[in-house]
């Protein structure tokens, strides 16, 4: 809920002589906002320039991320629901056991930064809505892209550079694996991030 601030009813002749002050102050303060604001840059021109879905590196960073041999591990492309371009990753371990299974989703629409903070928030409310209790809510990952969570009961990792929506879904990983689902995805989603593209407000 909202903070309600208490402030004093002005008078009439009171706020005739402020409204005018306050209006000049908004316009000032709004040139100057837009003239430091961060150049804006063309989404499709960025990401003209960032890691491809099933870029070598990535495949190279989840055999170090899951100790697995590289050649063991298999990428494919695939094109999501919504059109985001996607590679999925995997391996079979002895007896056809699928021992890896991760998708990662790029998605170049514009606005990422924001539709990540939506996704976020309507993913906790339903957490909160389902009562799934503390763990199943997301969790903020540090020094990961402008913004990135860390939904434990869906095994899903979204994080942005502020060109890209990056989606990383953990099926199956290695039990060996020194960082667990949550670290193989950011290690994951690291190669993809490009330069930090600041949000305006």
């Amino acid at each position: 809920m909202g903070r309600v601030w208490w402030r004093p009813a002005l008078c009439a002749p009171a706020r005739a002589r402020l409204l005018p002050a306050l209006a000049l102050a908004l316009i000032t303060a709004a040139c100057g906002a837009s003239a430091t604001a961060a150049p804006h840059r063309p989404p499709g021109a960025a990401a003209a320039h960032l890691a491809t879905p099933c870029a070598h590196r990535a495949g190279a960073t989840l055999a170090r991320a899951t100790s697995l041999p590289p050649a063991s591990i298999v990428a494919s492309a695939f094109t999501a629901a919504g059109g985001e371009a996607s590679c999925r990753f995997t391996t079979r371990g002895a007896g056809g056991a699928r021992t890896l299974d991760i998708v990662a989703e790029l998605d170049s629409a514009p606005q990422a930064f924001y539709r990540l903070e939506r996704e976020v928030v309507e993913y906790g409310q339903n957490v909160l809505w389902h009562n799934e209790g503390a763990a199943a809510y997301p969790r903020d990952i540090a020094h990961l892209g402008l913004d990135a969570d860390w939904l434990a009961a869906a095994g899903q990792l979204i994080t942005t550079d502020g060109v890209r929506l990056i989606t990383i879904l953990v099926n199956a990983a290695p039990a060996h694996a020194a960082d667990g689902a949550e670290g193989i995805a950011a290690s994951l989603a690291r190669c993809y991030l490009g330069p930090l593209v600041p949000q305006r407000a």
